[in-house]
């Protein structure tokens, strides 16, 4: 199956599952299909081919189980339920992660503002090391070790892989990059 088959296979499912959630804090994006999968495709662009298959097979295995991985994302953003996993590639993959949207921050403060969830302690689920946490607790172990490798990999060879799912995202927007994007949002343009 091509890649693009198996993402938007993905973006499907998770599209079903996602209208279904109720949480404390509701998702703008649950009444707007088009951002969810412009949004989420972009993260998906930074996956590998294994990843990608890894997670559709978990992701239809758990709608065949009943279960809604993104509820139960969002119950973890909410504590509403004990962790998922205690998987030690999560700290992990956090920690990179955290570090690239420090620097996705400092280089482009308008659309970090605009697009991206702080990294500051917000006292609910909106923070984005919770957000992110919750997530990767609904991994299955194969998908976090993949996971993992990918990050890893990136970071070791100098690559912000926050900053590049950014870049796929604002050219979907119509912006010729992100420098493009900063200056529109700062009234540059």
């Amino acid at each position: 199956m091509a890649e693009n088959a198996i993402v938007n296979g993905i973006l499907d499912l998770e599209w079903e599952m996602f209208v279904r959630v109720k949480s404390a804090h509701p998702a703008v994006c649950q009444s707007a299909p088009d951002n969810f999968r412009a949004v989420r495709g972009s993260i998906f662009t930074m996956w590998t081919a294994e990843m990608l298959v890894a997670y559709l097979e978990q992701i239809e295995s758990a709608k065949v189980l009943g279960r809604n991985l993104l509820t139960e994302k969002y119950a973890r953003m909410d504590n509403l339920i004990p962790p998922l996993t205690d998987s030690p590639y999560i700290d992990k993959i956090v920690e990179i992660n955290e570090l690239w949207q420090k620097e996705l921050e400092k280089k482009y403060p308008a659309l970090y503002n605009r697009c991206c969830r702080t990294t500051e302690p917000t006292g609910d689920g909106q923070n984005f090391s919770v957000y992110l946490r919750s997530e990767l607790e609904t991994y299955g172990d194969k998908t976090l070790e993949l996971y993992y490798w990918n990050v890893k990999n990136a970071y070791d060879k100098n690559n912000n892989l926050s900053i590049e799912a950014l870049e796929h995202l604002v050219q979907k927007s119509g912006y010729q990059d992100l420098e493009h994007a900063e200056r529109c949002l700062n009234g540059e343009s």
